[in-house]
């Protein structure tokens, strides 16, 4: 079964405009680490079919993600900008802490 997936905009999110640096300025000015992906939590409550291949190319370092695409409801932003599963702003979700041990 795949899910009915109905992104919204971060504007129509009520997170207003957003502007993003290259990768690590823009996790530095938010305060914020790398995300570490679990397959385990995801496989809980979806099927691989659901996001595999249309979401995510199933091949490590071959999907060009950034918060700027998740919150055009690619990548993450398919499911976390919507009401299929938390919004993306609970930030420390998903985002390591910086400095936080590895």
């Amino acid at each position: 079964m795949i899910l009915a997936i109905s992104p919204k905009p971060a504007a129509a999110a009520g997170l207003g405009e957003m502007t993003f640096d290259n990768k690590i300025e823009s996790m530095k000015k938010a305060g914020v680490g790398p995300v570490i992906f679990s397959h385990t939590t995801h496989e809980n409550t979806i099927k691989c079919a659901e996001c595999h291949p249309d979401i995510f190319i199933e091949k490590r370092g071959a999907n060009d993600m950034s918060m700027k695409k998740n919150m055009d409801g690619e990548h993450c932003g398919a499911c976390h900008d919507s009401t299929v599963a938390f919004p993306m702003y609970q930030c420390s979700k998903c985002h390591t802490q910086v400095g936080a041990a590895k």
